[in-house]
Formats: structure tokens, sequence, C-alpha cells
């Protein structure tokens, strides 16, 4: 029957001892208890946020002087405090912070194996929860009052100065109120989530409060991907056009280059056309240099030996030392009256023009 209806948030209270089922109340999406029923795990209202509320009979309370702003340190200043409070075996104790007391953090304190072993069977089924928090926060302190709430266990009370306690009986209450009002809450656990409660327990606990996988969250995120890649995908294709034109631009560039470099040569692929041209171009160059370096040759009757040869733009230049210059000047004279300018220590640099 409840299986069918759907809630904003579903809040399942743990019972203190062995369970079947569970009893369960919905929430709309104005805070207000619509419907509550008991089902078994597989039998739960869907729901968009799920609470799971631990049994006050499970927790102990403890106030604590805690930094207000204590960050990613607090479970380790947590574990510091209680240190002289906690009896047994430590390993089996899990702690969470709780409301703000004035400069007071009350903070709660329960068996580690027990709520480890209600939360893995809760996500078995595939349950994923949102919040934890023990029945205490439900009840609200009321001024100079203490605020009562009758539970399965018991009577649950806090104080005006936000002390939290459960009881037998509302008898030990009156004894422990004394000349101070007491207030009754009726159906605790319809009351709206305080804005105290969230989820704030340790590491190893964090994959309980993942979210499962929910196509629609995915929604707003895909449509941000498909308008991302249609942008990528327009401004890639502009900028491959903008690119097509310039390439075609500088084709036709060179082809008319080409055209009036090398004039009534057919063109067929220009840009290969013109480095065979100046292929040819550069090894005619260097066939001229070695022609006139061999010429120079030819001419010089000399028994010269050039510590450098330098051949190009029609003409070629000899490095001899002075001793050659002076022993060979007639020779040298005789083949073009070359340039002469001093080189190195020692050396001279001779310039010939090429023979016309």
């Amino acid at each position: 029957m409840s299986s069918q209806r759907h809630f904003h948030v579903l809040r399942v209270v743990l019972p203190a001892a062995e369970w079947a089922e569970l009893p369960w109340f919905g929430f709309d999406s104005e805070s207000r208890c619509v419907a509550h029923g008991v089902d078994a795990l597989d039998r739960l209202p869907s729901h968009d946020e799920l609470e799971v509320v631990v049994p006050a009979k499970r927790v102990a309370a403890h106030q604590l002087d805690l930094p207000v702003q204590a960050g990613k340190h607090f479970d380790a200043l947590i574990a510091q405090a209680l240190e002289d409070r906690l009896l047994g075996d430590r390993a089996d104790v899990l702690s969470w912070p709780g409301p703000q007391l004035g400069t007071q953090r009350l903070t709660w304190v329960c068996s580690r194996r027990w709520l480890e072993s209600e939360l893995t069977r809760l996500t078995a089924t595939g349950l994923r929860l949102d919040r934890v928090f023990p029945d205490y926060e439900l009840l609200a302190a009321d001024g100079d009052a203490i605020a009562c709430a009758q539970i399965s266990d018991g009577t649950l009370f806090r104080m005006s100065d936000g002390r939290v306690g459960l009881v037998n009986a509302m008898a030990t209450m009156a004894l422990l109120a004394g000349a101070q009002q007491i207030r009754l809450v009726p159906d605790l656990y319809r009351l709206p989530t305080p804005a105290s409660c969230r989820v704030r327990l340790p590491a190893s606990f964090s994959r309980f409060n993942k979210k499962s996988f929910d196509p629609r969250r995915l929604r707003l995120s895909a449509l941000m991907l498909a308008l991302s890649g249609a942008l990528l995908l327009a401004s890639s294709v502009a900028h491959w056009r903008q690119l097509e034109n310039r390439e075609s631009r500088l084709r036709h560039e060179i082809r008319q280059t080409f055209a009036t470099t090398f004039p009534g040569t057919p063109i067929v692929d220009p840009l290969l056309q013109w480095e065979s041209k100046l292929r040819e171009q550069s090894g005619a160059a260097r066939g001229d240099a070695l022609d006139d370096v061999l010429d120079l040759a030819s001419r010089l009757n000399a028994p010269v030996h050039p510590r450098r040869i330098e051949a190009r733009d029609g003409f070629v230049r000899l490095t001899l030392t002075d001793t050659e210059v002076a022993q060979f000047k007639t020779q040298l004279d005789s083949v073009g009256r070359p340039e002469s300018t001093p080189a190195e220590t020692g050396l001279t640099r001779l310039q010939f023009s090429r023979a016309r």
C-alpha cells in the first residue's frame, strides 16, 4: 500500500531491538508529515531524501568544549575530548557532533558495530541516506520548561540548558523536573527536521550516504555537455572554413607569383615546380663556383698552398701566407691583379674576380 506513495523526505526510525519492519514518516516539500506507516525494507515508499533516526536508547550524549570552527579536525578533537569519559572497547566507539549549546557542542556517541550493521542492512536494499541523527535532536528546548516526548523506549527529555536524557516513566521525569514546568511534545517523529541535523559521520561511513545513480540528475549536465559540444563543433567548422579560404588565397597567389617569375612555363603544381627550379638554380650556382676555382688554378702558374678557398658571387678568394704572396707576387698579379686584404697574423687574403 505505502510503496505506491512518493515523498520529498522519508524518515525511518531504527528500533533499539531486533526488527523486521521499520516505522516510517513521509514529508512533503513544505516539511509537513503527510503519511506514516510500518513496512519491511523492500516496501518502503519512494522518496527524494532519506533520514535515519537513531534511537535514544542506543545513543549517549556528551557536552564537550570544542571550537566552533574545527574544520577537518572535528573528529580528532571529539576523540581527544572523550578520551577520559568512555570505558570499554574504543574501537567500537562512533561519535559525531550535534547542535551547539552556547560554548559547548552536544556530541552523540554510539556503538560503531551496531550502527554500521543497521546502515549496511538499509543500503543492501538500495537505500542511500541523506541524514543520520538521534531522536533527541527532534526535541527542541522550550525556554525555562523541560520538553518531553513519549516514545516506545520511555520518555525523552531536553532541559532548558540543552541537556538531554531518557527515563523509563513520566513519574521519574516529574522527580527530575522539580519546580520546572514540563511540556509534553506529541507526535515527536512527525516534527520537521531541525536545521541542526546533518550527516557528520567519519569517512569510513561515507559509503552509506552516497547517492544511487539517478539518470534524472544528469539531465542538466547532459544538456550543458551537448550545448558545449555543439558550440565547439560550430567553432571548429568556422575555423576550418577560415583556414580553407586562406589556403585557397595562398595557392592563387603562389600560381600568380610563379607565372610572373617563370613566364611561359606550363603550371601543373606550382609548389613542386618552384622547388624543382630552385634545385636547378642551386646546382648551377655550385657548378659556376667550381668552374671559377678550376679556371683560376689553370691560369695561376705558381706552387701556392692556400689555407682557405672561397668561391661565390663571381669571385674566388684565396688565403695565403705572407711569404707566398711576396714570393709569387708576379705570378699572382698576372692573373688579374687581385685585391689584397690582411687576414690573420702572417696571412693575406687575395680576391680574384671571375675571368671574362
